[in-house]
């Protein structure tokens, strides 16, 4: 259940039931004892060097996180260190604007400082020791990112881009308005700073929209997280303008704007501009360097894009390059065994990506890195890693990967000699148990999607439709996970879930599609990389999932596959010969290849057509018995109050059922989850917290039009309810059969 962090009560439910200590002790303990040593300190031991080093580089405030600088030619200059010794000890002015206005002039000092000793700001060491210093005002959540993305979930988006200084004092200064003054002791203010991050670690990160790029885990202690080289973007495209373009449309999109308006301001920009070239401009933008988000039709700047814009750092757009984008992790690794001529830097991208004929393509990724400071060239025409460099390819903690080698078209007639996907090998006992094991689907169903799925000699396609949240999705991946196993092959190359957005008109979101803005240049899709890999593993089952296919239209942007799983034709992906910048003109149909699509039916998405089901299996998922669901004991519910649950989501379910207005394992799943949390705090009650979570996660989908089944299924709904003695649910279904009879339609949202 998605916790609201802009609701005070909802918050201060989430902060009061942290216990920082014993979430993790060896920290806390540390930052504790070190947020005594400097509140001891007097100012020689405060400007002495050995405090300084510990101060800078050896704080337990937090890691220093991704992209450290170096401080050191500051730290042994005594000027420098006597100032800040002095100004940590000067007292805080009176009132929240005036200590806002001190701590950012002496912020913006300390950052004027550092550039005198280098080119860089180490942003996130200023936010350790300004923490260190004052605890009572900064987190632990020292990364921008992470503290910006922390600030959006407790206070919306609405309130304006303060900064990172105002961003601090108004996490800390919200705590403190919900739990009152931290009492003043190196224990209280190191639990009361650390609670931003647990905050952000268990609510903020866990749904955040945000790129992926970096693990992290307590003290914020990152780590690149690399995508596998057959689902990363093929290079950089070039942009007119560079790095100016981007400051330019970021600085447009600040208050938010509409697709249009944003196309227009480029077509400004750039009135040589085809508008195919400008959208693809603004894909650009959203796709490949993820500074821009599209929302509810607004587009407005990521929280990367925001840190970029505000800094003027490219920090936070780097961890992006080195994970997502193909060879830069290669260029990065080969400079750190000295340096590399132009030449052998396009050579070795060439063989990174084979797709890649002509230098363009790798031409452009050395400018972009040239332009982000991770490498420079040399009087003697070589390139050479900056400090920036060094450092981001001592991060790569990983053998970068190429591209496995391309498919060639063959020809009508040939033969293959690769052997064929022998899907009658399985132990199916065992491929049955693995996709069942510890969950709540039968083995029926498993049964039913493997031979619906391999009945046909080449039409591999199940639709699963039905109830969302019963795990139609879930069981596609175990069933694709537990067939890669069965063959010996891991799951991750040979599993792709494909989220479907709307607004697809044609297969290019799958397949890619010839780059405007770079005639040379195909825009390969991660999915046309899976499905050339299939088609170089013949005798290799491999499953494309294809998630909520019904947000567009099936028998558009999936034609291509409709029609040559029927009929056994070659795919077509283009027509500019044989083979086009290392993409072939035709595929032949990956018989080892299974689709898996799910569907729910709802005024979101599309009706499936007749094309699109005669060559589908379709399996359904409406039924929902609780007696099969597997994790009742996960949760800390005594078993009398396990019994009241059940007795009630088993009475809604036979209410609800007829209408088909009932819940799936995903509404079962939060709400023992919900009660898990809500009999943790204090003075809660079983009924109660039952019926908060009843309304909030069962009632808001109902909804419908006059009918006497309808009337049964809200009599029956409201008599289980009042059983259980939940009178808000009831309240709210007796308002909702009022509107049914009034007007002759209900809604829970009016």
């Amino acid at each position: 259940m998605t916790i609201n962090l802009t609701d005070d009560n909802q918050l201060k439910a989430v902060v009061t039931a942290i216990q920082p200590f014993e979430r993790s002790k060896g920290w806390l303990d540390n930052l504790a004892a070190f947020l005594d040593e400097v509140r001891q300190a007097d100012l020689d031991t405060r400007a002495s060097q050995s405090f300084q080093q510990r101060l800078w580089e050896n704080n337990p405030v937090s890691s220093v996180g991704m992209g450290t600088v170096d401080v050191s030619a500051a730290l042994a200059d005594p000027t420098f260190r006597r100032w800040l010794a002095e100004a940590s000890l000067k007292p805080l002015p009176e009132g929240a604007e005036a200590r806002l206005a001190w701590f950012q002039q002496l912020h913006d000092e300390i950052v004027k400082r550092l550039r005198s000793y280098g080119n860089r700001v180490a942003r996130v060491k200023v936010f350790r020791v300004l923490a260190a210093f004052y605890p009572r005002y900064f987190s632990t959540i020292t990364y921008g990112r992470m503290a910006l993305e922390c600030h959006r979930a407790w206070f919306g988006t609405a309130r304006g881009k303060p900064g990172p200084v105002p961003r601090q004092l108004a996490l800390m200064a919200r705590l403190e308005q919900l739990l009152g003054p931290a009492e003043d002791s190196p224990r209280a203010l190191a639990e009361r700073m650390t609670l931003p991050w647990i905050v952000y670690e268990d609510h903020v990160q866990t749904v955040s929209t945000e790129v992926e790029t970096e693990t992290s885990t307590l003290q914020g202690k990152l780590e690149l997280k690399p995508l596998p080289a057959l689902q990363r973007r093929k290079g950089f495209t070039s942009i007119r303008g560079g790095m100016d373009t981007l400051f330019s449309a970021l600085s447009f999109v600040v208050e938010g704007v509409s697709r249009e308006e944003l196309l227009d301001f480029l077509r400004a920009e750039f009135p040589d501009y085809r508008d195919s070239s400008l959208r693809t401009l603004l894909s650009i933008f959203k796709h490949e360097f993820y500074v821009i988000q599209e929302v509810d039709g607004l587009i407005t700047q990521t929280a990367r894009g925001e840190l970029f814009l505000e800094t003027e750092d490219p920090q936070e757009l780097i961890p992006l390059f080195i994970t997502r984008i193909l060879g830069v992790d290669h260029v990065l690794c080969a400079l750190k065994d000295g340096e590399k001529t132009t030449d052998e830097l396009i050579r070795l991208l060439k063989q990174v990506n084979p797709g890649w004929t002509t230098n363009y393509a790798p031409g452009a990724m050395l400018k972009w890195l040239r332009d982000f400071d991770l490498l420079t060239p040399t009087d003697s025409n070589t390139h050479v890693l900056t400090d920036t460099g060094r450092y981001w390819a001592g991060q790569i903690h990983w053998t970068p990967e190429p591209l496995p080698r391309m498919v060639t078209p063959e020809s009508e007639d040939k033969p293959s000699s690769a052997a064929a996907l022998d899907i009658n090998s399985l132990d199916l006992a065992a491929l049955i148990g693995a996709v069942t094991d510890g969950t709540a689907f039968s083995k029926h169903q498993a049964s039913q999607l493997h031979c619906g799925l391999w009945a046909h000699e080449r039409r591999h396609f199940a639709i699963l439709a039905g109830l969302s949240g019963s795990g139609k999705t879930l069981l596609a991946q175990r069933y694709g996970e537990a067939l890669a196993r069965q063959f010996g092959v891991s799951p991750e190359q040979h599993v792709f879930v494909q989220a479907v957005q709307p607004g697809w008109y044609d297969p290019s979101p799958l397949f890619g599609y010839i780059n405007p803005l770079r005639p040379d240049n195909y825009v390969r899709s991660p999915l046309l990389d899976f499905l050339l890999a299939a088609a170089n593993h013949p005798d290799q089952p491999f499953v494309v999932i294809l998630d909520e296919m019904n947000l567009s239209h099936p028998e558009q942007y999936f034609a291509p596959v409709l029609s040559a799983m029927e009929s056994g034709d070659r795919l077509r992906l283009h027509n500019e010969g044989d083979s086009f910048d290392g993409v072939p003109m035709t595929l032949a149909y990956p018989a080892n290849v299974a689709f898996i699509g799910t569907v729910n039916m709802d005024e979101t998405t599309q009706g499936i057509s007749d094309k699109v089901l005669d060559r589908a299996f379709t399996l359904e998922f409406w039924d929902i018995n609780l007696d099969d669901y597997p994790h009742w004991h996960r949760f800390s519910l005594a078993e009398d109050q396990l019994t009241q649950v059940r007795e009630c989501l088993n009475g809604l379910l036979e209410a609800l059922a007829q209408e088909r207005l009932h819940f799936g394992w995903r509404t079962v799943e939060d709400v023992l989850s919900y009660l898990d949390k809500a009999l943790r705090m204090p003075d809660s009650k079983l009924t109660e917290s039952l019926d908060d979570v009843v309304y909030a996660r069962i009632l808001p989908k109902l909804r419908g039009t006059e009918s006497n089944r309808l009337h049964r299924a809200l009599d029956n709904t409201m008599k289980v309810l009042e059983q259980h003695d939940l009178t808000r649910s009831r309240a709210k279904v007796q308002s909702l059969k009022t509107d049914l009879t009034d007007t002759g339609m209900m809604r829970f949202w009016r």
